[in-house]
């Protein structure tokens, strides 16, 4: 769907600091079916970041200091934050850009889009894929942050998308790993216990370490005062060039590159499904033959 020359184009208007013809982009992006979508793999691969964790951690402010340490080391952003839709008119409030809007000021560089989750599973939206793909591709950024909705533990279709997913929790929720463990902990790379002043930081950072069986990979911060961010923008960078330099980082994008077509499939057949009509005296197998052989038919 979008040519070589589009996205140079793209890059052009962007590198001028004009990001009007990559909003529009991504905005038929995010209003397209995932399969009239085509975009072309990047030939530079960028470190794609999923920040999740429950409602009330401080993802926004986390990630809204993430943007001022990476664009005070010089790296170039793009953060996708994901608001909840209404289960009734599918609107969205869209406040995390709101939120972030102190950590933009002078930082002309940083492109910050928001997305209604409209009922996607697993708090990712359901364009949120092609959309990284599509920043991925223009190669104007470092690095992307994805700050999922905060659901809680249906998070875990992050790991579909992200390079690296990052697990923000907070003193005081109980047992850290009962609150996260069913799904959410098996998923995430990398822990982060925010708002580490508050008392329990240190109980909270010793359970998540016995879970995730590594030292390294829990990080205590306290966004507020921008404690802790710097040595966690550090320890992203050295996760990325490590799965480089690894080999990981290829087989790992290969997964995901794969499990896009279930996923298609999966929009494409429910998509069908709405279409057709319900006869309340049909079995439920004689209903999902039905689906399914005219999902094949129409694709």
């Amino acid at each position: 769907m979008f040519a070589p020359e589009d996205i140079q184009a793209l890059v052009a208007k962007a590198a001028d600091g004009y990001w009007g013809p990559l909003a529009r982009a991504v905005t038929i992006v995010e209003n397209s079916p995932p399969w009239d979508i085509l975009i072309p793999k990047a030939e530079s691969a960028t470190h794609i970041v999923g920040i999740t964790g429950p409602p009330g951690a401080g993802k926004s402010t986390l990630t809204g200091r993430l943007i001022e340490s990476y664009s005070d080391a010089d790296q170039r952003v793009a953060v996708l934050a994901i608001d909840p839709s209404s289960p009734i008119s599918g609107g969205a409030v869209l406040g995390d850009r709101l939120r972030m809007e102190t950590h933009l000021n002078g930082r002309p560089g940083v492109f910050v889009r928001s997305l209604a989750s409209r009922g996607s599973h697993g708090a990712v939206a359901g364009a949120t894929r092609n959309i990284a793909r599509l920043l991925e591709l223009s190669g104007l950024f470092d690095v992307i942050l994805i700050e999922t909705v905060g659901a809680g533990q249906t998070e875990i279709a992050i790991v579909e998308v992200a390079d690296t997913v990052m697990l923000v929790t907070v003193p005081g929720l109980g047992d850290a790993v009962q609150t996260i463990k069913a799904g959410l902990m098996e998923v995430a790379d990398m822990f982060v216990v925010n708002m580490a002043d508050r008392p329990g930081a240190a109980e909270t950072s010793r359970h998540l370490r016995l879970a995730a069986g590594k030292a390294s990979s829990v990080l205590q911060t306290v966004a507020t005062e921008g404690v802790g961010i710097d040595k966690l923008r550090e320890a992203l960078d050295e996760r990325w060039l490590a799965l480089d330099e690894a080999g990981e980082l290829d087989e790992l994008r290969r997964q995901k590159w794969g499990s896009d077509a279930a996923l298609i499939a999966e929009a494409w057949v429910a998509a069908c499904a709405r279409q057709r009509p319900h006869d309340a005296n049909e079995t439920m197998k004689q209903a999902v033959g039905d689906i399914l052989q005219e999902a094949t038919k129409r694709w």
